[in-house]
């Protein structure tokens, strides 16, 4: 049985996915509910993302790219919510009658997962740019593509090197935030290259899973 802290989250989670504009698409759509519409889905938002850096670096006062930004932030509760129930609570659904919880591939779970913290890196490095007159001196670093991209960069990285700094709560929080999906995402990548590594055979007896 389920705790209750789990259960919480789960009905949380549960109740996030509405906020997915794939989920809606799918409701909408059911027969498009397929892996290959996923794949589909993940590669037109990483595109989405590269455009939306670029409008944002040229054009960052303008409605579209606020639009784009609140776009962006929506995909990035997407990923995260369908990271964590993939990772936490799906496999663990599977009722105990029915066939065991599988996947459709150890190789696009991982290949995907990739997209996915690419695509954040290039949405955070959008909303710098939107925001660059936040963080102080230097802000005129984050009007480029290549310094927005960098910052958003080094920050996924949790690296800080510290030359471009946030000077107001506003562009703390989004900087608060980042570092939050930063670090859940490393781990999930690094969670998931670790679990779908294939396990040698060894010649020690009581290494040897049991027949």
């Amino acid at each position: 049985m389920d705790s209750f802290v789990v259960q919480f989250w789960g009905k949380v989670l549960g109740t996030l996915r509405w906020v997915s504009p794939l989920e809606l698409i799918f409701l909408t759509a059911p027969r498009l509910r397929t892996h290959g519409w996923v794949d589909v889905w993940v590669l037109l938002n990483v595109i989405i993302s590269v455009a939306a850096l670029f409008i944002a670096a040229n054009y960052h006062r303008s409605t579209l790219v606020f639009v784009l930004i609140i776009y962006g932030a929506i995909r990035v509760l997407e990923i995260v919510v369908y990271q964590t129930k993939v990772v936490l609570f799906d496999p663990y659904r599977q009722p105990r009658s029915t066939s065991d919880y599988v996947v459709r591939s150890y190789r696009r779970i991982v290949v995907l997962a990739l997209h996915n913290y690419l695509e954040t890196i290039l949405w955070f490095a959008a909303a710098y740019s939107v925001f660059r007159d936040m963080f102080g001196k230097k802000s005129q670093v984050l009007s480029t593509v290549t310094g927005a991209l960098y910052y958003s960069t080094v920050t996924m990285a949790t690296l800080g090197y510290g030359e471009i700094t946030p000077e107001s709560d506003c562009s703390r929080g989004v900087v608060i935030i980042h570092l939050l999906v930063a670090i859940f995402m490393s781990l999930i990548i690094l969670a998931r290259f670790i679990g779908f590594l294939p396990v040698p055979r060894t010649l020690d007896d009581t290494e040897k899973p049991p027949t």
